[in-house]
């Protein structure tokens, strides 16, 4: 950025810092006694003037471009596609690329002599049966008691959640979901040392949205408890 160092270094006359009002002491310049300040003297005002209309130096606004043209690539390329959901009280996120579908409520199938308590059952989704899971109850979220809706209200708002990886799927019920929102990275908190329950032990960090504090979960830890509790 030699240009701009150019531009704003060029040397100019400021004796109103050396023998002017400015001046930390020594001797003060004699046109002081007529115009009082140096604001009001036609030197103080041409050099203003020739900061002003200066010429701009050749390589000026091509460093300008080429410095805010590499930061506009460096931030698009530092945010994370990320589904929004509200599970009881809690809102929390997963990555939009392990989304697989979102679907209306469809009856649960339990599968009989399960002992796990986060296995609920089966559901049919489009002619294929997948496993139900309770995440709620893996990440020790209550139902909810904040949102006090009624329960046609509470039937709209719900979902069934379809996530995959590597050919693996697991369906959930959520209680809201309020779309797919792109997230700086860098405004991803880390998740507090001192919080230790389910939820936060799942968590790859924390952001804010619209005034929601939301809990990003990791995937793999995710997958890993889910594929645990089959057993």
């Amino acid at each position: 950025m030699s240009g701009v160092g150019v531009f704003m270094d060029e040397q100019i006359d400021n004796c109103w810092s050396t023998i002017g009002v400015w001046s930390k002491g020594g001797e003060k310049c004699p046109r002081l006694k007529d115009v009082l300040h140096c604001r009001n003297c036609d030197v103080y005002s041409s050099a203003g003037r020739s900061l002003l209309t200066r010429a701009i130096p050749l390589d000026y606004q091509e460093s300008w471009t080429t410095l805010l043209a590499k930061e506009k690539v460096e931030k698009s390329n530092e945010s994370l596609s990320i589904v929004v959901f509200r599970l009881g009280d809690e809102w929390l996120g997963l990555p939009t690329k392990i989304i697989n579908e979102i679907s209306e409520i469809r009856p649960v199938h339990g599968i009989p002599n399960s002992k796990s308590a986060v296995t609920k059952g089966i559901v049919n989704v489009r002619g294929e049966l997948k496993l139900w899971m309770s995440v709620g109850t893996l990440l020790s979220v209550d139902k909810g008691e904040k949102f006090d809706f009624d329960e046609l209200r509470k039937s709209f708002l719900e979902r069934l959640v379809i996530i995959e990886k590597d050919s693996e799927q697991f369906v959930f019920p959520v209680s809201e979901i309020i779309g797919t929102h792109r997230i700086w990275k860098d405004s991803i908190r880390d998740v507090p040392a001192t919080a230790a329950n389910s939820m936060y032990s799942h968590l790859a960090g924390l952001f804010e949205l619209d005034e929601r504090h939301v809990g990003l979960l990791d995937q793999e830890l995710l997958f890993n408890s889910l594929r645990r509790a089959l057993v």
